[in-house]
């Protein structure tokens, strides 16, 4: 009884330890695929650097109504972003970019109606990822929150040319278990910036592959990411936003 017993263990272990992230293609839990393209030099910050556009292949993810958690939010007015992303032997940087014929700030209209944008990751890798309504009880999510908006932890943004205009900016490392549990980590690890160009937003997010953070994502293999837009003009905050499930941002 004991030997089966712990042969049971054992097989249990292996299942867990053999769980690959990137199945969830095959039962479509999952998707579109993000290919992280490998980079030798530096990370390019600069949103408008010519790198972008040239090397990752650039993936258009649907953003949809958020209908899951009060207030539900069933007309967001972004609906597509464009999803590039790239890492070397160090580090990892995601650009996020969107259509938004508005500049909202807290410099043009109320600080709390502002342009935001989010990206999500499980904690863990685990095959059966958390929910989408930012984690929940013993399954947390990390998320790095751009802000249109100057603060404690802004970060003036890349100046480009006359037709631009400087965005100052918060990035926020943050952690939550379901809806509104979301927590500001003591260790800020993540930059980043976004420039506000020809009526759309470009917006870099940058971090390391791995880190002693036991509260952060680590990029060892591929990875759940989920993407927020929030449009300051529509009125959009908190659960009000456009929302796309979990995508696969994938490692070769």
């Amino acid at each position: 009884m004991i030997q089966k017993t712990m042969l049971a263990v054992m097989l249990l272990f292996l299942s867990a330890c053999s769980a690959n992230v990137e199945d969830c293609l095959q039962d479509k839990s999952c998707g579109p695929t993000i290919q992280v393209v490998s980079h030798d030099e530096a990370l390019p910050m600069d949103p408008y650097d010519p790198f972008w556009d040239a090397g990752p292949v650039a993936v258009k993810v649907e953003l949809g109504p958020q209908m899951i958690t009060n207030p539900k939010w069933p007309n967001p007015s972004t609906r597509e972003v464009t999803v590039r992303a790239v890492k070397n032997s160090d580090g990892m940087a995601i650009m996020l970019e969107w259509d938004d014929p508005t500049r909202d700030s807290n410099f043009d209209h109320s600080a709390l109606y502002v342009d935001r944008a989010a990206v999500m990751f499980p904690v863990t890798t685990d095959k059966d990822a958390p929910s989408i309504t930012m984690g929940e009880p013993g399954k947390p999510v990390n998320i790095w929150q751009w802000k249109a908006i100057g603060g404690e932890r802004g970060q003036p943004g890349v100046r480009d040319n006359p037709n631009s205009k400087v965005s100052y900016q918060t990035i926020e490392d943050l952690n939550a278990e379901g809806y509104s549990t979301l927590t500001d980590q003591n260790q800020q690890d993540i930059k980043g910036g976004a420039v506000w160009k020809d009526n759309k937003w470009r917006l870099v997010l940058n971090r390391s592959l791995t880190n002693d953070n036991a509260n952060d994502v680590q990029f060892k293999q591929s990875v759940l990411m989920a993407i927020a837009v929030w449009n300051g003009s529509n009125k959009e905050l908190n659960g009000q936003k456009g929302i796309a499930g979990w995508l696969l941002l994938k490692l070769s």
